[in-house]
């Protein structure tokens, strides 16, 4: 079957437009749009972005997590020398193991107020969470 383009928009409608080009985008004629839109060829214009390149995920090896884990079990707070031995013992950057930390702190805190609120419930004393 062949798919017919749509029909052309009546006199003085408001039409798609590609601020780069002015042609009527192929995506936009396929949905039938109207108003102002802005074509797939504009769209890399809105994506770039001024300032710092987007951080790329640190994946952790199960030996570097399993180092870190313990660490943490010792102590929550890593700080200085020990941050920096650690960094460099695990090859990871201080800010990578600082950032772990941050985020196993509060992994931590958000566990011990679920099973704070688990044997509250248990007791029959469970506040609404909030």
């Amino acid at each position: 079957t062949r798919v017919l383009p749509p029909p052309p928009p009546p006199p003085g409608a408001p039409r798609p437009l590609c601020g780069a080009c002015g042609a009527l985008p192929a995506w936009a004629a396929r949905l039938r749009a109207t108003g102002f839109l802005i074509s797939e060829c504009c769209f890399p214009a809105f994506k770039a972005k001024t300032g710092k390149a987007k951080r790329v995920r640190t994946i952790f090896t199960s030996d570097q997590l399993a180092r870190l884990e313990r660490e943490f079990a010792r102590q929550q707070y890593m700080v200085g020398t020990e941050r920096c031995l650690l960094a460099s013992s695990l090859h990871l950057t201080e800010e990578q193991v600082k950032v772990w930390f941050q985020n196993r702190r509060i992994k931590w805190r958000k566990q011990t107020l679920e099973q704070q609120q688990a044997k509250l419930a248990k007791m029959g004393l469970a506040t609404p969470q909030r």
